[in-house]
């Protein structure tokens, strides 16, 4: 039996249909959250198939082992080996196991994914399978491509949207404070609409349409308690729900056991817990947005120092750069395996140079955010309610 989802945003879908329910259930979870997932139908987009049993693959015979593939990419971290056939076919293979297969057809505008062997059951109920991620991944991939198409782009933004219902963007690099800014703002009462990424066009109206970017939301483990949350994600963890796959084991124990010191490598990195769109709503309660237009942006900026008191900059510069857009290069965590947007993974120019535009046309204002959490929700209350009178 064939199990099937349809996942549509901005008036584009895609299918997926799977021999196993897990990997559909997952998908509709995942995606449910941002972007509309409906059951037992099929859309007229592109279409992903999964199977966890390569023998049952109609390409398994055509995705050859790693020394018939030439190149190789880094894909959500995980290494795969894929070659560009002439005829626009693309196959691939990861190099971890258990094996994922992977053949995309354009003309067909169809990609098949299947396991090296039948996934064995897990005990963790709650924790999609290495094929179920794997879809997830991919199914966002052709949306981002077709939405490219339609003259969206994808920026490296945080969006809340406010009580008018228009949205407060939140731009910067990463460590900037985005996600500070975001959740800060959803837990006093906003609607969150993207935790790290948006998509962005301007209508014909000359607003600035957002979408979300289906994404997990990584929190550093001072945030999470000024948040007021990490005693429920300890007991949600403690009770055996199943971390996120990319949240370290030293996050999971630490939140279990309710320590809140920041953790980071040996190489500096910090440490975060790792929580999935759905954990949002369903944990911490937050009300998340399919949609919006943008009012204002915000340049956030986190002052690392013992006692920073936030507040409005008006030393920093507040121009938007082409900075902000999220390509799909190698530079990125998503690189284009496939080819699905034809070296447009930033957008088109026109496109890009409509939402700068606007984007610098908007109110801004750069703040400076501390460690205070109640002092930093009161300026970014502020804010929001300024820019919210303002329309």
């Amino acid at each position: 039996m064939l199990h099937t989802l349809t996942v549509a945003a901005g008036h584009r879908a895609v299918t997926i249909r799977s021999d196993t329910r897990t990997v559909t259930d997952w998908a509709e979870r995942y995606f449910g959250s941002s972007w509309t997932a409906t059951p037992g139908t099929d859309g007229t987009g592109p279409l992903v198939t999964a199977t966890d049993d390569r023998r049952l693959s109609r390409y398994a015979a055509d995705t050859p082992d790693p020394a018939g593939l030439t190149d190789e990419a880094v894909f959500a971290r995980e290494r795969i080996r894929y070659t560009r056939h002439p005829d626009g076919v693309v196959t691939a293979r990861t190099l971890t196991a258990p094996v994922l297969h992977y053949r995309y057809t354009p003309a067909a505008r169809r990609l098949d994914i299947a396991a090296s062997s039948p996934l064995a059951p897990t005990s963790a109920s709650d924790r999609p399978t290495r094929l179920a991620t794997a879809v997830t991944r991919f199914t966002r991939e052709l949306m981002r491509a077709q939405l490219i198409a339609d003259g969206w782009v994808l920026l490296h933004a945080s969006a809340t949207v406010l009580a008018d219902g228009t949205a407060l963007l939140a731009l910067g690099d990463s460590g900037a404070g985005k996600t500070t800014t975001a959740l800060t703002l959803a837990a006093d009462g906003c609607a969150l609409l993207a935790n790290d990424c948006c998509f962005a066009r301007v209508n014909t109206a000359g607003e600035l349409d957002l979408l979300p970017w289906p994404s997990a939301a990584a929190i550093g483990l001072g945030l999470l308690e000024a948040l007021a949350w990490t005693s429920t994600a300890g007991a949600h963890l403690g009770d055996g729900e199943s971390p996120h796959p990319t949240q370290h084991q030293q996050v999971t124990e630490a939140l279990i056991a309710g320590r809140v010191s920041p953790m980071r490598t040996q190489r500096g990195r910090e440490l975060k817990a790792h929580v999935w769109p759905e954990q949002l709503s369903r944990w911490f309660r937050l009300t998340q947005a399919t949609s919006a237009v943008a009012a204002a942006v915000l340049l956030p900026r986190v002052d690392p120092s013992a006692g920073a008191v936030p507040r409005i900059s008006t030393e920093r510069a507040t121009e938007i750069t082409p900075s902000v857009f999220v390509t799909s290069d190698g530079a990125e965590r998503y690189p284009d395996l496939f080819g699905l947007t034809g070296g447009s993974g930033s957008g088109h120019p026109e496109a890009r140079a409509a939402v700068i535009a606007h984007l610098n046309a908007l109110p801004r204002q750069a703040v400076d955010l501390g460690h205070d959490h109640a002092a930093n929700t009161a300026v970014l209350r502020s804010l929001a309610s300024h820019f919210a009178a303002g329309r």
